[in-house]
């Protein structure tokens, strides 16, 4: 007996070296250090204006928030200020309470979302305003524009710009909708160059805002700040962040030229800088040169739009790797029918059919499991596909988005440094011939190591790990705007407050006066001493 044992391990022993365990090739590690930090997400989301009203009164209007706040759960919202545009019809939104908007965000709210809410001018200023100006006869530029007015001694009237400002915010306080962040401008260096097909001035030209100013025109950095400090005296520590320059195309010197006199001047009034990605050059050299702010500043990408639906990919995962953004912004959130390069296409007709695109599968591949408060961390590996990882607070979540834009498949077995997997998702959507035969966010399981990474896919792998137990989540109460009223009340917290304490007082008052009445009636006053 104990000899056939004997024979029978040389046997195994034999299995065991001719067929050794798995060990992932070299080129297939996939390392993600977790203890090695970048960025804190602040999240995704989208521009809601044009075309909102067609999802607002769609008789699926409900189905389109589903797909917004249920499945891509996006948690920012960028809303286009209205106060006082060119168009009569938007103009008279602000003072109907913002109806469209505030749908959206309390469609938002009852799905659990709390979304941070960014306002964006798009300088669309009605040019009977007393202090827009029309400038024609500015040597330096090609075309005429629109900017801010002077005062009788001769200074541009940035003031009345920053009440104006107020003003705006004002109008979505009253709407209901909080505001965290506030764009005085959207696509700063283009303004100054808006014409129509026949080379005149467009009546809904931008506002121009100089890097200084001249004799011609305002500049942005003296209306940066005197917005912030009209915010901060009008709404104090509720005061939306002004978002710095917004430009239409992300570049280093760019955003150095609009923001280095705010910085110099004013410091405190530049946390968050914004810019799109129209005209960008999307090399990783120029995209980390651009990051190189985000050693001072949270970075956001707040406008592009791609129908070449993994390339957009592409770009999402270069953004957050080789810029270090911290929220990515697509542009139409919904839109009338295109050539795909929306997020959900909508009709006049509320009968009409309403499609998700591909770029709403691309960004839930993100925005669904990337959330506020991740952590991105670093990542290496030898392969074509492209990174990017990130973890909750605890680090009971990983989340490993893979995008691989080359024409050929490859594996990866990640090494997480020994952590143990509880439970796993992947998700992966492929490209096919044409957009019409994609195939997105199928459900392949759980993650087993040598995963398969077609050729030009996007991936997304879930991990759910031990926690860290050392780790105390923050008591965070976030406090209430008191700006900001209750819709169809038209009563802000500021003002219930106000009543409470009116009424308290009368109560106050009217007690005195009948215990004084009392007193009086039975023939006493207070100072009298009783009698034997």
């Amino acid at each position: 007996m104990k000899r056939a044992v004997a024979v029978l391990a040389a046997v195994l022993m034999l299995f065991l070296t001719a067929f050794p365990a798995y060990a992932a090739k070299p080129e297939e590690t996939v390392s993600v250090d977790l203890s090695n930090e970048h960025q804190t997400i602040d999240g995704f989301g989208a521009s809601y204006t044009w075309y909102l009203g067609w999802a607002v009164n769609h008789n699926q209007s409900e189905t389109i928030w589903d797909w917004v706040f249920n499945e891509t759960e996006f948690n920012i919202l960028r809303f286009r200020d209205l106060n006082s545009v060119v168009n009569a019809d938007e103009a008279a939104m602000p003072k109907k309470g913002y109806p469209e908007y505030y749908t959206v965000y309390k469609a938002a709210i009852d799905r659990g979302i709390d979304p941070t809410v960014l306002v964006t001018s798009w300088g669309e200023y009605d040019r009977g305003l007393d202090w827009v100006v029309y400038v024609d006869d500015d040597p330096s530029t090609r075309a005429p524009y629109f900017t801010l007015a002077k005062n009788s001694d001769g200074e541009y009237e940035y003031d009345v710009l920053a009440d104006f400002c107020v003003q705006s915010v004002k109008y979505f306080f009253d709407a209901g909708i909080p505001v965290d962040y506030f764009s005085i401008s959207n696509e700063i260096e283009l303004q100054d160059d808006r014409m129509d097909e026949k080379g005149n001035p467009r009546d809904a030209a931008g506002f121009f805002f100089g890097e200084e100013e001249t004799e011609y025109h305002c500049c942005y950095w003296k209306a940066h700040i005197a917005v912030y400090n009209a915010f901060k005296e009008a709404f104090g520590e509720y005061a939306p962040k002004i978002l710095g320059a917004e430009t239409m195309a992300g570049y280093e010197d760019l955003l150095h030229r609009y923001l280095d006199k705010v910085i110099e001047e004013c410091p405190e009034s530049l946390e968050t800088i914004g810019h799109h990605l129209y005209g960008t050059d999307l090399s990783e050299n120029n995209l980390r040169k651009v990051g190189n702010l985000s050693k001072d500043y949270k970075l956001w990408m707040t406008e592009w739009y791609d129908n070449n639906f993994f390339e957009h990919a592409e770009v999402m995962v270069d953004e957050f790797v080789y810029e270090n953004i911290s929220a990515y912004i697509y542009w139409n959130g919904v839109w009338c029918a295109d050539l795909g390069n929306c997020i959900i296409e909508v009709g006049a007709d509320p009968n009409s059919d309403i499609q998700r695109m591909g770029n709403h599968y691309i960004m839930e591949h993100f925005s669904k499991y990337v959330k506020k408060g991740y952590k991105r961390v670093e990542v290496t590996d030898q392969l074509g596909t492209k990174f990017a990882a990130f973890k909750s607070p605890d680090e009971s979540k990983l989340v490993v988005i893979a995008m691989n834009p080359t024409e050929k498949t490859e594996f990866m077995t990640l090494d997480i440094g020994g952590r143990e997997i509880l439970g796993s998702q992947v998700l992966l959507s492929t490209e096919g011939a044409n957009r019409f035969m994609n195939e997105y966010l199928q459900d392949m399981g759980e993650y087993e190591d040598e995963l398969e990474i077609p050729s030009r896919s996007l991936m997304t792998v879930v991990l759910e790990l031990p926690g860290d137990p050392n780790y105390v989540e923050p008591a965070v109460e976030k406090a209430v705007n008191p700006y900001v009223k209750t819709p169809g009340t038209g009563i802000s917290v500021l003002s219930i407050v106000g009543i409470v304490l009116a009424v308290c007082a009368a109560a106050i008052v009217l007690a005195a006066v009948i215990v004084v009445k009392s007193v009086k009636k039975g023939g006493k006053s207070l100072g009298d001493e009783p009698k034997e």
